[in-house]
């Protein structure tokens, strides 16, 4: 065995290990705990937010729970703003990272689920990332990593990203934000609100994927 095979192989280990211990401890702090974290960073608190956010999908941390942090750190509506571009920033690093590992590696690691994914995102693109994104019923991250492994293009892939996360992300930093604020009103409205969100596209679902099939096969045609 050559010795930069070797090397790589050492490197690789200690990283995996570093994720993985890293993954133990991070999802037994509450988002109280995280905000903390983040805080003690001074002025650079926002660029790390953004960075911690934006490398989260190493180790399939909630990212609700991080836009949920946004609004405990820096208010409903610089936590939403912030939330949003490490929430996007984090979903082009996971489709990237998926996009050069390729199918194979993901075949080895025997992730099924992420590789069903990639036939519906290439049947269906745009509309089906979109539906997925506003729906929280899939992990955020094997969204992400399932498009990476799919011919859907980056940009097409971002522009649904961005657009399906916003109802969302506004829910949960408005939540982090009323929790510092201790209003049970302004807190039970939002939770109301977030559950109106999701339950109706939930009871909609197979109307909306009708629809979403209806389109695509309108436009395979006209192509």
């Amino acid at each position: 065995m050559q010795l930069s095979t070797l090397l790589k192989g050492i490197i690789v280990f200690i990283f995996v290990l570093l994720l993985y211990s890293f993954h133990q401890r991070l999802f037994h702090i509450s988002p109280e705990d995280i905000r903390n974290i983040i805080l003690t960073a001074g002025w650079f608190s926002p660029v790390y937010y953004i960075l911690l956010f934006m490398f989260r999908p190493l180790v399939l941390f909630p990212a609700s729970v991080f836009s949920i942090v946004g609004g405990l750190a820096f208010g409903s509506v610089w936590g939403f703003f912030l939330a949003i571009t490490g929430a996007t920033a984090g979903a082009a690093v996971a489709f990237w990272i998926s996009r050069k590992l390729g199918e194979d590696t993901f075949k080895k690691l025997k992730n099924q689920k992420v590789l069903d994914l990639k036939h519906h995102f290439e049947e269906r693109g745009f509309l089906y990332i979109l539906l997925l994104r506003l729906l929280p019923v899939i992990n955020f991250d094997l969204i992400s990593y399932g498009v990476g492994l799919s011919k859907v293009r980056f940009m097409e892939f971002l522009k649904a990203t961005l657009i399906g996360i916003i109802p969302g992300t506004l829910i949960y930093a408005f939540l982090g934000a009323s929790l510092v604020e201790g209003n049970r009103w302004t807190v039970t409205m939002v939770v109301f609100i977030y559950i109106v969100l999701v339950l109706v596209p939930i009871l909609w679902r197979k109307n909306i994927m009708n629809r979403i099939d209806q389109v695509n096969e309108k436009n395979t045609t006209e192509g």
